[in-house]
């Protein structure tokens, strides 16, 4: 069966598994009023059309339903902590590092990309190392992460901006920025987007910083808290109030490992997915 739009583009056709943006009384739900998140009930089971429940139309109406798809968001993200644990991230890690595996990391998957850094970090131990190369050298290091020549102008570039703004290759400047200055700052530069710029926040700096790679995009449309026509560049700035405090890490981390073990882009294993019940999917497919 053809898929239908997502839920937040067509509401009537959907039976979102979410709790209403007011009950049965027509009271406000309290999970918007800053309550306890779907109240002492274990799921979120209650199958409505959010659109067409009683309350107020207009901005209010969409800050209401950008709150209930928040709850829903901070449920998922304890359902997933409660199944594979809170991941810690890495301590110490170098802003510089992290910025240029992420940018190994465009366009290909986690083990073409750690190829492609260990043997550009074993064949240069430094970053002043790799300015200093050749460009071909650059290129056959770093082939197995794919698009090689395009990356390895990317990473010059970038090092030679670093060395000519701060008289040394080193990220520590960012340090005494704020977020949204360092996504300015970095975002300038050619090559970097979204996703490189929040894993710099995240896994370089420690902010909380959300990105949005394929298997999120992905388990996020499934369940209904990204928009089914919503790509990955406009997902970032989409997720960002969705995001419970502190959760920026594990939610992230988290899905990443439903994705590549559970919610498959072909053949996702919904039988065996503990969050099945909190999921549009089922509800969109049939046969």
């Amino acid at each position: 069966m053809r898929r239908s739009e997502g839920p937040w583009q067509r509401h009537e056709k959907i039976k979102a598994k979410v709790n209403p943006v007011r009950n049965s009384s027509g009271a406000l739900n309290p999970a918007l009023r800053g309550g306890t998140p779907y109240g002492a009930e274990p799921g979120i089971n209650l199958k409505c059309n959010p659109a067409a429940a009683a309350g107020p139309r207009g901005p209010l109406a969409r800050r209401e339903q950008r709150g209930i798809i928040s709850n829903g968001v901070k449920r998922i993200a304890l359902l997933l902590e409660r199944e594979y644990g809170v991941p810690q991230g890495e301590k110490g890690a170098d802003p510089l590092d992290i910025l240029i595996q992420t940018i190994l990391s465009q366009n290909t998957h986690d083990l073409n990309r750690d190829r492609a850094y260990q043997r550009l970090k074993s064949r240069f131990p430094r970053w002043g190392d790799v300015l200093n190369a050749k460009t071909e050298a650059i290129i056959s290091a770093i082939r197995p992460g794919g698009l090689a020549g395009q990356k390895a102008k990317r990473i010059r570039d970038l090092l030679r901006w670093i060395k000519k703004r701060e008289g040394k290759l080193s990220l520590a400047f960012l340090m005494q920025m704020n977020s949204e200055e360092i996504k300015r700052v970095i975002g300038e530069q050619k090559g970097i987007g979204p996703k490189t710029i929040d894993c710099l926040l995240l896994f370089g700096l420690g902010r909380d910083a959300f990105p949005v790679d394929t298997h999120i995009l992905r388990i996020g449309k499934r369940m209904g808290f990204i928009p089914e026509k919503m790509d990955a560049v406009r997902a970032h700035p989409w997720m960002v109030p969705l995001i419970p405090k502190g959760k920026s890490l594990s939610l992230h981390l988290n899905l990443i490992r439903l994705g590549r073990t559970i919610c498959r882009a072909r053949i996702p294993q919904c039988e065996d997915c503990f969050l099945a019940k909190e999921c549009l999917h089922r509800s969109q497919y049939s046969g």
